[in-house]
Protein backbone atom coordinates (compact mmCIF):
# COMPACT_ATOMS: atom_id res chain seq x y z
CA UNK A 1 0.00 0.00 0.00
CA UNK A 2 1.25 3.48 -0.80
CA UNK A 3 0.43 6.66 1.07
CA UNK A 4 -0.98 9.71 -0.68
CA UNK A 5 1.45 12.33 -1.93
CA UNK A 6 0.00 14.89 0.49
CA UNK A 7 0.62 12.55 3.43
CA UNK A 8 4.13 11.71 2.23
CA UNK A 9 4.91 15.43 1.88
CA UNK A 10 3.79 16.09 5.48
CA UNK A 11 5.73 13.11 6.86
CA UNK A 12 8.98 13.96 5.06
CA UNK A 13 8.65 17.61 6.14
CA UNK A 14 8.12 16.56 9.77
CA UNK A 15 11.04 14.12 9.54
CA UNK A 16 13.39 17.08 9.08
CA UNK A 17 12.96 17.87 12.80
CA UNK A 18 12.65 14.27 14.00
CA UNK A 19 15.36 12.44 15.89
CA UNK A 20 16.94 9.70 13.81
CA UNK A 21 18.50 6.70 15.48
CA UNK A 22 20.88 4.18 14.01
CA UNK A 23 19.50 0.70 13.45
CA UNK A 24 20.86 -2.34 11.65
CA UNK A 25 18.92 -1.06 8.62
CA UNK A 26 20.31 2.47 8.72
CA UNK A 27 18.87 5.67 10.14
CA UNK A 28 15.23 5.57 11.23
CA UNK A 29 12.83 8.10 12.74
CA UNK A 30 9.24 7.87 13.90
CA UNK A 31 6.97 10.63 12.64
CA UNK A 32 3.39 11.15 13.81
CA UNK A 33 0.78 12.30 11.29
CA UNK A 34 -2.88 12.12 12.19
CA UNK A 35 -3.61 8.82 13.90
CA UNK A 36 -0.52 7.08 12.46
CA UNK A 37 3.15 6.85 13.36
CA UNK A 38 5.23 6.51 10.20
CA UNK A 39 8.71 4.99 10.02
CA UNK A 40 11.10 7.03 7.91
CA UNK A 41 14.34 5.42 6.70
CA UNK A 42 17.20 7.68 5.58
CA UNK A 43 20.86 7.62 4.71
CA UNK A 44 22.77 5.20 2.60
CA UNK A 45 22.74 5.18 -1.18
CA UNK A 46 18.99 5.26 -1.70
CA UNK A 47 16.35 7.96 -1.41
CA UNK A 48 14.75 8.35 2.00
CA UNK A 49 11.52 6.41 2.31
CA UNK A 50 8.48 5.75 4.43
CA UNK A 51 8.61 2.08 5.32
CA UNK A 52 5.63 1.21 7.47
CA UNK A 53 3.23 2.78 9.91
CA UNK A 54 1.48 1.98 13.17
CA UNK A 55 -2.03 3.00 13.99
CA UNK A 56 -5.31 1.77 15.30
CA UNK A 57 -5.39 -1.93 14.52
CA UNK A 58 -1.65 -2.47 14.45
CA UNK A 59 1.23 -2.18 12.02
CA UNK A 60 0.71 -1.80 8.29
CA UNK A 61 3.24 -2.06 5.51
CA UNK A 62 3.33 1.10 3.41
CA UNK A 63 6.14 2.29 1.19
CA UNK A 64 6.86 5.61 -0.50
CA UNK A 65 10.16 7.12 -1.64
CA UNK A 66 10.99 10.74 -0.99
CA UNK A 67 11.51 12.99 -3.97
CA UNK A 68 15.11 13.97 -4.69
CA UNK A 69 14.43 17.40 -3.16
CA UNK A 70 12.87 15.91 -0.01
CA UNK A 71 15.78 13.50 0.35
CA UNK A 72 18.34 16.28 0.01
CA UNK A 73 16.54 18.45 2.59
CA UNK A 74 16.30 15.52 4.97
CA UNK A 75 20.01 14.66 4.61
CA UNK A 76 20.92 18.29 5.29
CA UNK A 77 18.74 18.32 8.43
CA UNK A 78 20.30 15.08 9.69
CA UNK A 79 23.82 16.43 9.06
CA UNK A 80 22.95 19.61 10.97
CA UNK A 81 21.65 17.53 13.90
CA UNK A 82 24.84 15.43 13.89
CA UNK A 83 26.96 18.58 13.91
CA UNK A 84 25.44 19.78 17.22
Amino acid sequence: MDVSQATADRVFEAARTATFRRTNLGLQAEVKDGSYTYYVQAGGEFLASIDGRDGYGGTEYVFTNATAEQDEALREAIAAQDAK
